[in-house]
């Protein structure tokens, strides 16, 4: 004869310790993920090209303003945007973020609906990038892509080692 006895009590500690063990698991390798990530916007971009295609005469007007109004012209790199990149806690997990306008810089994340901060499938995603820097900025949403392709995978190698 051969049985399995399951004893409730056991069973519901162990899921418990499991899915405690899981959110752990997952709360680590996102954090390592989003440091990643941040090291690889962190990369210096390539220097300008003249002469400079810019999205529009109004985006000329305001940088060449701006660039005159801070004295950085002639323009020289400040590294305001590679040392802006910031990781930090947040209730649900881990944000990373630069200030404006490091979506021109690194381009910007668009899922479809406006508003919407839920990443459920990275293939989907959309991004904008200013013609100033496409191609000499590396590009958020390709790092994305890059660093979270097996995050569920190494979630659960992550869980194999402890």
């Amino acid at each position: 004869m051969f049985s399995i006895r399951i004893e409730a009590e056991k069973f519901l500690q162990y899921m418990e310790n499991f899915t405690e063990f899981f959110r752990q698991s997952a709360i680590d390798e996102s954090a390592q993920s989003l440091g990643e990530i941040r090291k690889d916007m962190q990369a210096p971009g390539k220097p300008v090209t003249y002469p400079i295609d810019w999205d529009s005469q109004k985006q000329k007007r305001y940088v060449i303003a701006k660039l005159s109004e801070e004295g950085n012209l002639p323009y020289s790199r400040t590294d305001q945007y590679r040392d802006g990149w910031k990781l930090s806690s947040v209730p649900q997990g881990f944000a990373l973020s630069n200030a404006h306008p490091a979506g021109a810089v690194g381009g910007t994340i668009g899922i479809g609906k406006p508003g919407t901060a839920v990443i459920t499938n990275i293939d989907n995603l959309q991004t904008w990038q200013s013609k100033i820097h496409r191609g000499r900025w590396p590009r958020i949403v390709d790092a994305m892509k890059e660093r979270l392709k097996d995050i569920n995978k190494r979630i659960v190698e992550r869980m194999s080692k402890k």
